[in-house]
């Protein structure tokens, strides 16, 4: 169990081969580090959450995921933790974030699962509720042969009675979907409305907008670099888009939630 938590937060397990602890799995990184863990968890009550809060609070947790030189020479894998991990949502947190920031998501916890709906394209998509929003996607129905595409997309694991890991891949279906796909589209729209009504009676502007939307999507302020980039390219999407006042907002929202800062754990 603590070699999966581990796996969770870092990419990685102390002992890589998650499925086998035995002779033929790979040696643990550091197997007196996973020895502690393992007697912590016993001391704190069987307690996941606690583990979870014990990592996430270390220094090894903190720190960058910028890569040295010096540190790519010694430690090419990471496997003596010398940096942290980049690593990308899973198709779950992804899903949940997207609709978290757009204002979409409907806190409503437990009853049945909520159901899909397979397209003429073959897309599968999930049915939104009576109030035109989504439940978070452990909420949703999961059929072997229909499951919803952007979970499927985004590396959601295989329906199988083994599935010791996920696949992590990256590939152009990802961003062609984050692109494209007239949910995603409709869930900037939203973003940007919700930027609109956090402003109204506030100080307008591009840089008041550019600012909340770097505070709701990525839980902190631009840097002076970021918001000067943010305000040129409000000032060439209302050139962009001749007149409409909400397709300049509407298009940096959608890029804001494309871009590698909002997709990936830094």
């Amino acid at each position: 169990m603590i070699n999966r938590i581990w796996n969770h937060h870092f990419g990685a397990g102390l002992v890589r081969s998650l499925e086998n602890f035995g002779i033929k799995g790979e040696k643990p990184s550091h197997p007196e580090l996973l020895d502690w863990l393992a007697i912590q968890f016993v001391e704190r009550g069987w307690s996941i959450k606690e583990m979870h809060r014990l990592l996430m609070n270390s220094r090894t947790y903190k720190q960058s995921s910028h890569i040295s030189d010096e540190r790519l020479a010694t430690d090419p894998q990471n496997r003596l933790l010398s940096r942290m991990p980049m690593r990308r949502m899973n198709a779950e947190a992804l899903r949940d974030s997207l609709l978290y920031v757009s204002g979409k998501l409907e806190t409503r916890a437990g009853g049945p699962p909520d159901r899909v709906t397979v397209k003429r394209d073959g897309m599968v998509v999930v049915n939104e509720s009576v109030t035109g929003e989504w439940r978070r996607s452990i909420y949703l129905q999961y059929r072997r042969t229909e499951i919803p595409t952007m979970m499927d997309t985004f590396d959601y694991p295989e329906m199988g009675p083994n599935c010791v890991a996920r696949n992590i891949s990256t590939v152009s279906p990802q961003s062609l979907m984050l692109m494209n796909n007239q949910h995603i589209r409709d869930l900037a729209a939203a973003f940007a409305d919700r930027v609109d009504k956090s402003l109204t009676g506030k100080k307008t502007g591009a840089a008041a907008q550019v600012t909340t939307v770097y505070h709701l999507a990525l839980s902190r302020s631009p840097s002076e670099e970021e918001l000067r980039m943010g305000v040129d390219t409000l000032k060439d999407l209302k050139l962009d888009w001749r007149g409409d006042k909400n397709g300049p907002l509407i298009t940096y929202c959608h890029t804001i939630l494309n871009s590698a800062a909002f997709l990936y754990v830094d």
